[in-house]
């Protein structure tokens, strides 16, 4: 299915410019926030998308609050987008603004997230995510303890409510599930506050004194984690997974703080949650999910990954979006 939609990509980035400004639509991106370097790297990718297809961009926030975010979307509401597409801080708070945005005839796409009234949702698979996290943690606990897997695990969550953050930890634990020697003995959500995340981790530090391995479901998160576990001289002891694949998450792989990251690319992410909305609001796609998988980097592909990463900054204007990520990585 993504394979289609990346043909349909290619076909209207053939299309004029020119061509598309007869009838510009305009995308209303809303963040969580614009403080987290995810985030942030996002909003280039979906400048580059408007600037490729020719439409117009909105970009807002909820910074961080509920009820910013829901003010953020009837704004755009009111001012008339084409399409929304919005990374919902907490998606059951929404239902009335959902509503304004269907009585203005505006689709909105769900972003990680899905609720009545959503016209299309598009996020990474996160049970995916979490399943290939959880296989490779699996693979390091059994290294440690001679072939047989098990030990004891904690989870660094993100916000409760999202789904995102449900099915990240979600596909983690199935995986965890499946050994009776491997205990999760704590999952804390953090908000994606790298500040709780430290706090958490110091606590952890003292509570769990056999702790073998912590998975964060973001860089953001796990990056701080590593150095409390450094300062507490435990970087033997341990091991951290993480996702996201920002340049920070890649160099605490290619430095050994960390074990794995999974790339979702920020910049192409950021792309896709532009494009995609501006493909169904000018009806050039009817496709009602999308979801994009993301790629596990250890130390043996972490290299071709940084490569990849800084392309994306430097080179946006020439970087193939349109393929699959994964095809994307084996490239490098």
């Amino acid at each position: 299915m993504f394979k289609k939609l990346l043909a349909a990509a290619a076909a209207v980035a053939l299309m004029s410019t020119a061509a598309l400004a007869q009838d510009k639509v305009k995308v209303g991106l809303i963040q969580i926030d614009l403080s987290n370097p995810f985030h942030l790297g996002e909003v280039e990718g979906a400048k580059e998308a408007a600037r490729r297809a020719g439409f117009d961009l909105v970009v807002t926030s909820g910074e961080g609050d509920v009820t910013k975010q829901i003010q953020a979307m009837e704004n755009l509401i009111n001012e008339g987008v084409n399409v929304i597409s919005i990374n919902f801080i907490d998606a059951a708070a929404f239902g009335p603004t959902m509503a304004k945005a269907a009585a203005a005839h505006i689709p909105v796409i769900c972003l990680h997230s899905k609720i009545d009234g959503c016209a299309a949702t598009l996020g990474f698979d996160e049970r995916y995510t979490g399943k290939i996290v959880g296989e490779y943690a699996a693979q390091l606990l059994k290294k440690r303890y001679n072939g047989e897997v098990k030990g004891e695990v904690a989870n660094l969550q993100g916000l409760l409510g999202q789904g995102l953050n449900t099915d990240r930890s979600g596909g983690f634990t199935d995986v965890m599930a499946q050994y009776p020697g491997v205990k999760v003995v704590a999952q804390e959500p953090t908000n994606w506050d790298p500040t709780k995340a430290v706090s958490i981790t110091e606590n952890w530090m003292t509570a769990y004194p056999n702790l073998d391995l912590i998975y964060g479901n973001s860089d953001s998160l796990t990056v701080p984690a590593a150095k409390v576990v450094e300062r507490a001289g435990k970087q033997d002891q341990v091991m951290i997974v993480s996702v996201d694949g920002t340049q920070p998450g890649l160099e605490a792989v290619k430095n050994g703080a960390m074990e794995s990251t999974v790339l979702l690319a920020p910049q192409y992410s950021g792309f896709w949650k532009a494009y995609f909305p501006y493909i169904v609001a000018s009806k050039k796609d009817d496709r009602k999910e999308l979801l994009i998988k993301g790629v596990l980097v250890t130390k043996d592909n972490v290299d071709a990954a940084l490569k990849l990463a800084n392309d994306q900054v430097a080179n946006i204007q020439k970087f193939p979006f349109e393929k699959p990520l994964v095809d994307i990585v084996a490239s490098y």
